[in-house]
């Protein structure tokens, strides 16, 4: 790096390795000055809960809607972190469904992520100042360079993709020292008894930046892409994690592959071990924060010479330390509702091709061009994923209304914020599906009369007496008619239809008028007549 330019890089959640990255990358001298400072949040407390409710019912968030509470107001500030963007989607529907059943304004929760539009988000981010908006269920787009102050509390929904992404969350609580705030992570009870392996992080990463194999479009690795860069972590098809180091200009010799491997495998370690050790610790909670950064070894918060921080009345640790000041709510569970679950009904394959193809077709021409006229450098899939159209055209039901199709697929822009109802080219999705449902009905109808129509036979009733006045005179014991080549077309099919009876031969010889070698049966009568009429 040039060395007439001034530098600062600035982070509150920088590992060793990342540091080391860094340095590396920008060919800084080691001789370079690290000012150190401890992350430790004393203000924030930290708790861990256990998912007791299906991930489905969402009812483990039912806590964010307090008991009594009549107004927005009585809610809390709350920030609610998800892996998936659908998953914003769907917490979102039951918190509002919560908020409405007591009265509250729904429109006080909204989610956030990197498919809403630009103007959308800033209406959020100037609600949320404002505390107009109380609960923002969001990915990791909502802390890019966010500094808001208000925040009293951080829930984070499932294990975050890495140590490093769950500090930054949780920092989002409390930004102001002037005030208290809160970090509760929500993890299933599998990972909250057992812990987590580094097999499972690296799964977790790969579901959170969509690399995972029929990982959702509609979520993929916007949203949680910087948050693993600054963690140093790097998720790939064939390699898995791994620290970023493939653009510098180190050595690409033998040895330099295996050094980076090596800091793969640390680095990968290093965060299922301490993300395992938060949720599971049976002691401060604070403590396993310090130890990751090495707060220890840095400069401590000293007011007021390293921090504007003082502490303040009702400061709380952890839930280890002070159990009793981290009460946990008792949740009645009486409905499920979400995304429709089952067994899928039989539909023909042709149809689903069919209904696939035009809705492929519908994105990249007349869905586009009313969004994006004249634009080329977009893509219909960039707008409506493969994997809504795959819910769509793979859920086994025909979806004519807007609610059904909310309990298939989730489509950001097909949804009215405000309305609660589809928009503008939800209506028009809507429209392009109830067109191919009409033709597949029209085709059915269509193939239903062809089926009918080929069954539909002229059969002829021949009676026993006019079947044998067809039958010509036959010569005796020759089973052939006299005038044989003089039968009109029809005698002749009468005739070869006639069923003769077979007869046993009697002896051990030939049967009489059969050829020389013939044996066993004979269509001859047993006085030598053919069987029929003479």
């Amino acid at each position: 790096f040039p060395r007439n330019v001034p530098i600062i890089i600035a982070s509150a959640t920088f590992p060793e390795h990342v540091l080391e990255d860094i340095r590396l990358k920008l060919k800084l001298s080691r001789s370079c000055k690290i000012v150190s400072l401890s992350n430790e949040r004393p203000n924030v407390a930290l708790s861990v809960r256990e998912m007791k409710y299906s991930d489905e019912s969402k009812a483990d968030l039912r806590f964010l809607i307090p008991l009594g509470a009549s107004k927005p107001q009585d809610i809390n500030i709350t920030l609610v972190y998800c892996n998936q963007r659908t998953a914003t989607e769907d917490c979102t529907d039951r918190l509002r469904s919560w908020a409405d059943d007591e009265g509250i304004d729904p429109t006080c929760i909204a989610f956030y992520h990197a498919k809403v539009g630009a103007k959308r988000k800033r209406e959020i981010e100037e609600q949320l100042a404002k505390g107009e908006l109380r609960i923002v269920v969001c990915t990791d787009a909502v802390g890019m360079g966010c500094d808001m102050r208000n925040i009293a509390r951080v829930v984070l929904w499932g294990l975050p993709p890495s140590f490093c992404a769950f500090v930054q969350r949780a920092g989002r609580a409390g930004r102001d020292f002037k005030s208290l705030g809160e970090a509760i992570l929500i993890v299933p009870s599998s990972i909250y008894k057992a812990g987590t392996s580094e097999e499972e992080l690296e799964s977790e990463l790969r579901r959170s930046t969509g690399t995972e194999e029929y990982t959702e479009a509609e979520n993929r690795g916007e949203d949680s892409e910087d948050v693993l860069i600054n963690a140093g972590i790097e998720v790939t098809s064939s390699e898995g994690i791994r620290i970023s180091a493939e653009h510098g200009e180190e050595s690409d010799d033998e040895d330099g592959l295996n050094e980076r491997k090596k800091t793969l495998k640390e680095a990968n370690t290093h965060e299922a071990r301490f993300l395992s050790m938060y949720v599971c610790s049976k002691h401060c909670r604070q403590k396993v924060w310090n130890r990751f950064f090495k707060n220890h070894e840095k400069l401590q918060l000293s007011y007021p010479t390293t921090t504007s921080y003082q502490k303040l009345p009702g400061t709380r640790c952890c839930d280890n330390c002070e159990p009793d000041k981290f009460p946990i709510e008792k949740i009645v569970l009486s409905k499920v509702p979400g995304l429709k679950r089952g067994k899928k009904k039989n539909v023909p394959k042709e149809q689903e091709d069919k209904l696939w193809n035009v809705l492929k077709e519908w994105r990249d021409t007349d869905l586009l061009e009313h969004l994006y006229p004249g634009l080329s450098s977009i893509s219909g899939r960039t707008i409506l994923g493969d994997d809504i159209v795959e819910k769509i055209v793979c859920c086994g039901e025909r979806l004519k209304t807007y609610d059904e199709l909310r309990q298939h697929a989730r489509w950001a822009l097909g949804h009215d914020d405000n309305s609660g109802g589809p928009s503008e080219i939800g209506r028009m999705l809507l429209d392009v599906l109830g067109k191919v449902y009409q033709q597949f009905d029209d085709e059915e109808t269509e193939a239903a009369a062809r089926r009918q129509k080929s069954r539909e036979y002229t059969f002829v009733t021949i009676s026993p007496e006019s079947f044998y006045q067809k039958l010509p005179a036959r010569k005796r014991g020759t089973g052939r008619s006299n005038d044989h080549d003089d039968l009109s077309g029809e005698d002749r099919d009468l005739n070869s239809e006639t069923v003769l009876e077979p007869v046993t031969a009697r002896g051990r010889g030939r049967g009489r008028g059969q050829p020389r070698g013939s044996r066993g049966t004979s269509t001859r009568g047993r006085r030598g007549r053919s069987v029929g009429p003479s």
